[in-house]
């Protein structure tokens, strides 16, 4: 099997699409998809791809090392991600007496918290990359000046925001931004924008949140 059976990049209507080989490991579709950038990595730099997997459900785990590979190339994931195994796994919840919710109940309960989908970023983000992701996005390491979070959701990140968040990218005001120490060079919840002032004081070394009250973003101390 040659690379470009492993993972195909075509253009269309929608913009790029990566189309993914049903039985392809994830390291071999990295390789696959490293060989068919190879030196036209500036003709792509900047482009969102879209997932193509062919009926194949991606573990978390592994869409986030594709995550971090499309990154390292340049480019971000587009917003319309497909489904990760874990979220299509059907789950068994229990009621208090221990008896089984009905199916219909239990598909009532996915389906109205279908939109909470995440992925957890392992790494810190450095200047030039970013992350674009359909529903929330957390990052267990810093976002350095220069690189860039999107997520339609929640960002939440376990280090410095440092970079640029945009969060609710798709118009949802509910969203917020939680970082242990939010000093974003940009943040934008929906279409409301705040920069950091000129001649910014040190923030208080708490973990703070960002959400929009009255049109504008307010930035206060997190508490759980």
């Amino acid at each position: 099997m040659t690379h470009r059976d492993v993972v195909k990049i075509k253009g269309g209507r929608g913009g790029l699409s990566l189309i993914i080989g049903e039985d392809a490991h994830i390291e071999a579709v990295i390789d696959g998809l490293r060989r068919h950038i190879g030196s036209s990595r500036s003709f792509f730099r900047g482009a969102a791809l879209r997932l193509e997997t062919s009926g194949r459900s991606l573990s978390p785990a592994e869409l986030e090392r594709l995550t971090e590979v499309i990154s390292e190339l340049g480019m971000v994931i587009a917003a319309d991600q497909p489904e990760t195994e874990e979220r299509q796994r059907p789950r068994r919840a229990a009621r208090r007496d221990g008896a089984a919710r009905p199916l219909r109940e239990e598909q009532s309960a996915m389906d109205e918290h279908a939109e909470e989908r995440s992925v957890l970023i392992k790494r810190t983000l450095r200047s030039g990359q970013s992350i674009s992701f359909d529903g929330n996005v957390i990052i267990r390491g810093d976002v350095n000046p220069g690189a860039m979070v999107v997520s339609t959701g929640d960002i939440i990140v376990l280090g410095a925001l440092r970079g640029v968040a945009h969060a609710g990218a798709t118009g949802d005001e509910d969203a917020v931004v939680i970082a242990f120490r939010l000093e974003p060079t940009q943040l934008r919840i929906a279409g409301v924008i705040s920069r950091a002032p000129d001649g910014q004081g040190p923030r208080p070394a708490v973990p703070e949140i960002a959400r929009v009250r009255d049109d504008v973003i307010v930035i206060e101390e997190y508490r759980p």
